[in-house]
């Protein structure tokens, strides 16, 4: 399976199940224009060795979300997740041109036991 870690394999594997592999973080779901109040930072992000952020999970799916317990374990840890890579966040609505990862069946922190396997 391909290891998406920078913009350019993204695009070379866009729409193939892949793993991305960077630094998880936490952050508020992106909204357009001016927010003045804090919102949770209950969605997340895979920062790459480049720069390039790539969300978990297109915003109008509902596992955009991501659960607690999950933040609170992989967040600042590089980490490896298994989905389909998407250079641009597919949705039926509006949504960020970003990158995201979608259909993702793990994340494993970078050095666990298994992280490297399909």
């Amino acid at each position: 399976m391909a290891v998406v870690r920078a913009m350019d394999d993204l695009v070379r594997h866009d729409g193939e199940r892949a793993i991305v592999a960077g630094r998880y973080r936490c952050v508020e779901r992106p909204i357009r224009g001016i927010v003045r109040e804090r919102r949770p930072a209950d969605h997340a992000v895979i920062d790459l060795k480049d720069g390039t952020k790539v969300f978990l999970e297109p915003f109008d799916s509902g596992e955009g979300l991501r659960p607690e317990a999950e933040r609170a374990r992989f967040e600042g840890k590089t980490v490896q997740v298994h989905g389909i890579v998407h250079k641009r966040m597919p949705a039926r609505g509006q949504s960020p041109l970003a990158p995201c990862i979608s259909d993702i069946t793990r994340i494993r922190e970078d050095g666990e036991a298994g992280a490297h396997e399909p």
